[in-house]
């Protein structure tokens, strides 16, 4: 087998690990969003940011083994994607290329649907924590309060209760 595609098969496994990975830490950020943690919350997006930059470094040295093989194969043609690339491989190492790729297609469409679900989590729990707000905003300090004569006394009202400029 060619050396830079068994390079090109081990990048894109860690590839694979690093969003296994991702995909486990979003899992576990939808629990967290529905508990209500919000420093666990913080916790996981840092990590996420980590993963987000070894994913870019593993991306940069995929890009770089493709253009390797780009070279040592002679291959004209323009190339955009590793589904056209493995068709100048042989049958072992088109199959391993394309094995890994279907499992990174899957992962990463199981980290897309943890995402959007997480996403309309979050959006959900800043509709309630605005509408929350509205409401005691609204809310009257003090209603109305009646002596015995049925005359309004000592009324006061307060529009708010956070002593906000706008």
């Amino acid at each position: 087998m060619n050396k830079s595609v068994e390079q090109l098969i081990l990048t894109l496994n860690k590839e694979y690990d690093v969003y296994a990975e991702v995909l486990k830490l979003a899992k576990n950020k939808k629990k967290v969003i529905i508990e209500g943690k919000v420093k666990e919350l913080d916790s996981i997006t840092g990590k996420e940011q980590v993963m987000i930059v070894t994913l870019g470094k593993l991306e940069k040295i995929r890009e770089s083994i493709v253009n390797n093989i780009i070279k040592e194969m002679e291959i004209k043609d323009e190339i955009e994607n590793i589904t056209e690339l493995v068709e100048y491989f042989d049958d072992e190492e088109r199959e391993k290329v394309l094995e890994i790729r279907k499992k990174l297609v899957e992962i990463l469409d199981e980290v897309k649907k943890e995402n959007n679900l997480n996403s309309e989590l979050i959006k959900q729990s800043l509709e309630y924590i605005e509408f929350n707000k509205n409401l005691l905003m609204t809310l009257n300090s003090q209603g109305s309060t009646y002596g015995a004569n049925a005359d309004e006394k000592d009324v006061k009202v307060k529009t708010n209760l956070f002593d906000m400029k706008v």
